[in-house]
């Protein structure tokens, strides 16, 4: 059985919300995982510190150096960072691997990755899940979209790295990074264009934006969202980790945060008695954007 093996892209700013995500991730699966911490300017104490807390739950994390200059003129913007782009390059980045599962580090993994890292990806070079929200309200790409493309989230990637290796060129990437400065979500934007015909879609629980739930899956059990919610991704600006979080699901972000990180308990639970009102704040947006003649609307307020 072939060892689960990780990649995130990071850099200072997102060391605090990766160990987040690191335990839950480890603390969900039976076997050790290898982490491939591809950055370009992360101190060396940090990246010793995040070697030795992976240590703790038996599993490893290989530093992965970057030329800090690769993407120095790319497009960035907002909450976003020049590291997001390295995701589309780890085929080259890590030679050396055939698989390698991508992670955003502000999610929760809340159960066993195992199903998803064997899968069979029928010849696609990635499985991914949808991008709720841009199905919602439109990515403005849609007509550089390979055509039946389904549009893509990137914040989890399933990536046959060998595949890729075989068939594309990054010279293509960088090329289309150049021409198209004005995406809305760059990274992403380009790997819907790039290979949006080579995706296979996975459950939408393999990477779940926690505000913008359907009516069933928000009123699921707990023990049911073990189960089916197996990654939970806190897009948008609005993260679990920053003061007055506003988002749906901050109880899943704090079960690992207050593992981690025991000298804020006292603030986590603090937010933790936010819950009922985040709750009842997510069930309020759900009927104010749900369009009970069409199913949806095309604006969507979070």
């Amino acid at each position: 059985m072939d060892k689960i093996k990780v990649a995130v892209t990071i850099n200072e700013n997102y060391i605090y919300p990766l160990k987040v995500m690191l335990h839950s991730l480890f603390s969900n699966q039976r076997e050790a995982v290898t982490v491939f911490c591809v950055h370009a300017r992360i101190s060396q104490n940090n990246i010793r510190d995040l070697k030795s807390f992976c240590r703790t739950y038996g599993s490893e994390l290989v530093e992965v150096k970057m030329t800090s200059d690769l993407f120095e003129n790319a497009p960035v913007m907002g909450y976003f960072s020049i590291e997001m782009y390295y995701r589309l390059l780890l085929p080259w980045i890590l030679p050396q691997e055939d698989r390698v599962l991508y992670l955003d580090p502000d999610m929760i993994v809340n159960g066993s990755l195992r199903d998803l890292w064997d899968c069979e990806l029928d010849g696609m070079f990635l499985a991914a899940a949808r991008d709720r929200i841009i199905m919602l309200l439109g990515s403005g790409i849609e007509d550089e979209l390979p055509e039946n493309a389904i549009y893509m989230n990137s914040g989890m990637l399933l990536m046959d790295l060998k595949k890729m290796r075989e068939e594309c060129h990054q010279e293509k990437i960088q090329n289309l990074l150049w021409r198209e400065k004005k995406l809305q979500f760059p990274d992403q934007d380009m790997l819907n264009i790039l290979w949006g015909a080579q995706i296979k879609q996975v459950e939408d629980g393999y990477n779940l934006n926690p505000n913008l739930l359907y009516l069933k899956e928000y009123l699921k059990m707990p023990w049911e969202k073990k189960h089916s919610w197996k990654v939970i991704h806190y897009m948008g600006s609005d993260k679990p980790w920053k003061e007055n979080y506003k988002g749906n699901m901050y109880f899943l972000w704090a079960k690992s945060e207050w593992q981690v990180y025991p000298q804020k308990r006292w603030r986590i639970f603090g937010r933790l008695m936010l819950e009922p009102y985040r709750y009842t704040r997510g069930y309020w947006l759900f009927w104010k954007n749900h369009d009970w003649k069409k199913g949806n609307k095309k604006h969507y307020e979070v």
